[in-house]
């Protein structure tokens, strides 16, 4: 048995902000941040939403490739994939978003063994669209995955089991880890669930708990 796993989700977490709202942002503010608050309403953010908003690109492959590689991320991922590994554990990139996105940014910035665990997409018509295997025996109705079922079948591989998350995506995922790490209204979330979880803004601070308190072994 390895002595721990580094679960992260992406959009958000890994990224400073969600792919989304970088698309909204760039191409159809007025619009799309009226959707996006008109949505949040009634629904949760999930694949019908994503697909809503990626459908209405109107990009060439290249051009999308372009928008990936402008994807920030947030402060001291890239080196804190670097530790998790060189202290012996794996990483994971959990999204409810898709890994079409993600697998080429990782390319572009040569982050090597990393393992993506998300949902594929098509790039069609100038459009991005997810498309769900609902026969992955991790296939969520309400998300498209459930990373809490992801988080509990590689738990049989390691000692220990971390995860960060910003989002309500991200809460059963986080409930069920050794720690949690929270972002964003996550926080909220399992504040007000009372679970017990670690507050950070970037991955900095999550080093640096990790230097204080002991790194799994």
């Amino acid at each position: 048995m390895k002595p721990f796993a580094f679960l992260s989700d992406f959009d958000g977490t890994l990224s400073q902000r969600d792919f989304y709202h970088l698309m909204i942002d760039r191409f159809f503010p007025e619009w799309g941040n009226q959707f996006y608050q008109d949505w949040k309403k009634t629904k949760k953010i999930n694949v019908e939403f994503l697909n809503i908003i990626f459908g209405k690109l109107n990009l060439t492959e290249e051009q999308l490739l372009d928008e990936i590689r402008k994807i920030p991320l947030t402060p001291g991922a890239i080196e804190f994939v670097n530790e998790v590994q060189a202290r012996g554990g794996d990483f994971y990139i959990v999204s409810a978003g898709t890994s079409w996105y993600i697998e080429r940014l990782l390319q572009v910035l040569e982050i090597p063994n990393v393992t993506v665990i998300s949902m594929p997409a098509v790039h069609e018509n100038g459009a991005l669209r997810i498309a769900p295997d609902t026969a992955n025996p991790f296939f969520s109705e309400v998300f498209g995955l459930d990373k809490r079922k992801v988080l509990e079948d590689i738990r049989g591989r390691y000692r220990t089991v971390l995860f960060a998350g910003d989002s309500e995506p991200d809460l059963e995922a986080a409930k069920a880890a050794d720690i949690a790490f929270a972002r964003g209204e996550l926080r909220e979330l399992l504040k007000r669930d009372g679970v017990s979880h670690v507050p950070v803004d970037d991955y900095h601070a999550i080093s640096g708990y990790l230097n204080n308190n002991g790194w799994p072994e």
